[in-house]
């Protein structure tokens, strides 16, 4: 018979681990189907909210708390603990792990399905305690293509009569996984890093998800006032509370619908008497309501209240409430251009500082067989601490992450998570055992330092890269001079000639008058050549002197050569806009758009870009750098400058080059600068300078 996990409270050290049941039955799934894959892909970012609670009796506050006796299960079992740590975990074992396994043990589950139930329960836990309120996601957030509705958490407000902290922060990818047997010991390394040069996720969509196994108006109905497959004679190995946290326990004896005394309270609809207890219930009729309810329980409604006296919260309509991992369907990464995932997302201006205190870590059940059949599950959820009382009810210690800010020079902070996961089949003790390694930080920092390592060598290999293809090209030369020696004969009259010519030289320069001659000569000629006139017995040498980039040759005097440097001070670039038409004084460039853009080629030696521009600036100017046909050199440079004033406001210009990806990165896919409106001056000057050729690393001055 399935059961109801049992688990421990949160540890004082190294972090808790808590999985659902789904995924170890996927898991089992894998093992005896060779189309379907396990593979750990996602992790999310939470910052659970304080342990408090509204005050009933006034009910003007309107935050989003952690409240644990909002459940009438919870309630019928008498209330809240002295433990905050007790009731979480009671809480999370009593509601969510049990509404969990109830549906998937039920005889109607669809097996078949590689999507489970997993992240909707959890957060209808974290909603129906209070802590999770939605709205609906604007233009300006989801992609014109999605036809169906997406959802955001609420704004984010801390002062006022109705506040709101957003508790999901940031989404981010296992990069990293690691199959490890040692000493006998087989064990799962994940490890989840938080790179220095992100903040926290700017939009983050919620889809509201509808199958056969989770869907409006469903009862999901207990076995008893205990939770599943669980009895009177079950000991809690912490002594903890087994009875099942239903949405409505028992019959209760309040004067409004289904026994309450404030109607809202009776968010499922049941009727009086009620005919349905020790159940949970999905949203009636609709998953995709963003409407609140404003809803008090009283002690007076329940049979055994124990110390409970009332509890206030509101609770959200929204059900089915899953993560949206997909980047096509944000709006502010389809309608930008230098976006295309959503951790480039996380290190855009958008993103912003934030604190976190527990992980969620999914996994995607990939169907070898149909792609359109590969799903994202939750795992399971990791707290970083355990609770730390207080005289309201307690937290979760918070870990703040820093971005990196260019204007005030504030260093960023990163994080490496590693969970060691391992499956122990020892008898009398089978279950899902997880190890949250003592040493994460020090790892992490190994495996920072390796990263590190690992770009010095691509950068190495680049520059590599361009001295082979050099050597190429000489060797190419050799194998030329070679092949135009066909024979060995050929060999032997070349030496024969050049035999003659040593011997002719020697009867030329047998007497020491003729060699004093010769010098003499020479020395006439030589300062002929350096007052500018060419002998004519040297004229036919004049041919070996030749024009090249930057450098022209006049021989159009007799017995002279001119040699002239015709580069300028700089190469004007012709500025484009994004229809290829000619920016200039008569067609100036419209900053007051989504997505100011300039095209324009790069030059030989040192090039300048004026540009005319009006209106204020809706968004930051991109420039980009066609370097196709001019490669950029070291110590090249570009100066910026304009003919009137930008008005670039709280805007940016970014600098944008690498036009044919010879870093792989995608056209223009390298970002030489972000000029940060508090740079730009009325009429700025700017000098763009490449510091290695190849791997294109840039410096930028700001002459004005």
């Amino acid at each position: 018979m399935a059961t109801t996990p049992l688990i421990k409270t949160p540890q004082a050290d190294g972090g808790t681990f808590y999985t659902f049941s789904s995924s170890a039955k996927d898991l089992s799934r894998t093992l005896n189907n060779d189309d379907l894959k396990l593979v750990f892909s996602k992790f999310v970012l939470l910052n659970l909210p304080d342990f408090d609670r509204l005050d009933p009796t006034n009910f003007g506050n309107f935050q989003n708390y952690m409240q644990f006796d909002t459940i009438d299960g919870a309630i019928e079992s008498g209330g809240l603990k002295a433990d905050p740590n007790v009731n979480f975990t009671e809480s999370f074992q009593n509601y969510a792990l049990n509404l969990e396994e109830l549906i998937i043990s039920d005889v109607s589950y669809d097996n078949t399905t590689n999507l489970t139930v997993t992240e909707r329960v959890f957060f209808k836990w974290l909603k129906e305690c209070g802590a999770l309120r939605f709205r609906d996601a604007t233009t300006l957030e989801k992609s014109g293509t999605v036809t169906t509705p997406r959802f955001c958490e609420e704004d984010e407000v801390t002062a006022g009569p109705r506040q709101y902290r957003r508790v999901v922060k940031y989404i981010g990818g296992i990069d990293i996984v690691n199959n490890v047997d040692k000493a006998g010991e087989a064990y799962t390394e994940l490890y989840i890093n938080v790179p220095t040069e992100v903040g926290r996720t700017p939009t983050i969509l919620f889809d509201a998800v509808s199958d056969a196994n989770y869907q409006p108006s469903l009862t999901i109905q207990g076995t008893s006032e205990f939770i599943l497959g669980r009895n009177s004679a079950t000991v809690h190995p912490q002594g903890l509370d087994i009875f099942a946290y239903y949405d409505y326990d028992n019959l209760l004896d309040g004067p409004r619908p289904a026994g309450y005394s404030y109607p809202a309270a009776n968010w499922m609809d049941l009727p009086t008497p009620s005919t349905t207890i020790d159940a949970y219930f999905t949203e009636p009729n609709i998953f995709t309501s963003v409407l609140n309810a404003d809803i008090r329980k009283v002690a007076a409604d329940y049979t055994t209240p124990g110390s409970f006296i009332a509890s206030a919260y509101i609770r959200s309509e929204l059900d089915g409430i899953s993560v949206d991992f997909n980047a096509a369907n944000y709006q502010q990464i389809a309608g930008d251009s230098t976006i295309s995932t959503i951790p480039q997302f996380n290190g855009s201006d958008l993103a912003e500082s934030f604190e976190f205190n527990a992980v969620l870590v999914y996994y995607d059940m990939v169907d070898m067989s149909n792609s359109a059949n590969t799903t994202t599950n939750l795992y399971g959820i990791l707290l970083l601490d355990n609770i730390t009382p207080t005289t309201d009810g307690g937290y979760i210690q918070r870990y703040p992450k820093y971005k990196p800010n260019p204007t005030t020079g504030q260093n960023g902070n990163s994080y490496g998570f590693k969970i060691n996961l391992r499956f122990d089949a020892s008898p009398g003790s089978a279950g899902i055992d997880t190890i949250i390694n003592d040493y994460n930080t020090f790892s992490m920092g190994l495996f920072s330092d390796a990263s590190a390592q690992l770009q010095a060598s691509a950068q190495i290999f680049q520059r590599q890269q361009l001295e082979i293809a050099d050597i190429e090209v000489r060797l190419g030369s050799v194998e030329n001079t070679i092949n135009s020696v066909s024979t060995s004969a050929f060999l032997q009259a070349q030496i024969t000639n050049l035999q003659t010519q040593i011997n002719n030289a020697s009867l030329a320069f047998a007497s020491s008058t003729t060699l004093l001659d010769l010098i003499a000569k020479n020395s006439d000629e030589i300062q002929a050549l350096a007052n500018g006139t060419v002998s004519t017995t040297l004229q036919y040498n004049t041919a070996v002197v030749r024009q090249g980039t930057g450098i022209t040759i006049n021989t159009n005097t007799p017995n002279q050569i001119q040699v002239s440097n015709n580069v300028q001070a700089y190469n004007l670039m012709v500025p484009l806009d994004n229809g290829a038409v000619q920016i200039t004084a008569a067609n100036p460039l419209n900053l007051n758009v989504v997505a100011p853009q300039v095209f324009t080629d790069l030059g030989t030696y040192t090039n300048m870009l004026r540009l005319d521009t009006i209106n204020q600036a809706a968004g930051s100017l991109d420039i980009y750098i066609d370097d196709t046909d001019i490669q950029w050199r070291t110590g090249q440079t570009m100066r910026l400058t304009f003919n009137n004033v930008p008005l670039m406001g709280s805007q940016n210009i970014r600098l944008y080059t690498d036009a044919p990806s010879r870093l792989n990165t995608g056209a223009y896919g390298k970002l030489a600068a972000t000029i940060t409106n508090v740079d730009i001056s009325t009429l700025p000057i700017i000098d763009l300078i490449c510091t290695e050729q190849g791997v294109l690393t840039f410096v930028y001055d700001i002459v004005k």
